[in-house]
């Protein structure tokens, strides 16, 4: 008789992604607040806009969440080419 072991962790895949573009100013630009819709992330991106208000003129905010999901939202290849044409740059949250 031959007893066989398996190993039942999955194989880790690695995915490395270019860091973005950061403005040298932010002064006088839009930014994106995106949300994923978990707990807390809201009142997270509220008070990074209420400090980011206090110490930049002029910026505004507009807030975003992905198409995809219920419970939980998924920004789509959509999604992220509507944000990046219409901010300077983005602020998202998530938590797990």
């Amino acid at each position: 008789m031959r007893l066989e072991v398996l190993n039942p962790q999955a194989a880790t895949i690695e995915q490395t992604v270019k860091a973005a573009h950061r403005p040298s100013d932010l002064q006088g630009k839009r930014i994106g607040l995106y949300w994923n819709l978990k707990a807390g992330g809201d009142h997270a991106l509220t008070r990074a806009a209420e400090l980011l208000t206090e110490r930049l003129p002029g910026v505004t905010f507009k807030r975003y969440w992905g198409e995809v999901g219920s419970l939980f939202r998924m920004a789509t290849a959509s999604d992220v080419e509507r944000i990046a044409a219409e901010c300077d740059a983005v602020i998202g949250t998530t938590s797990d």
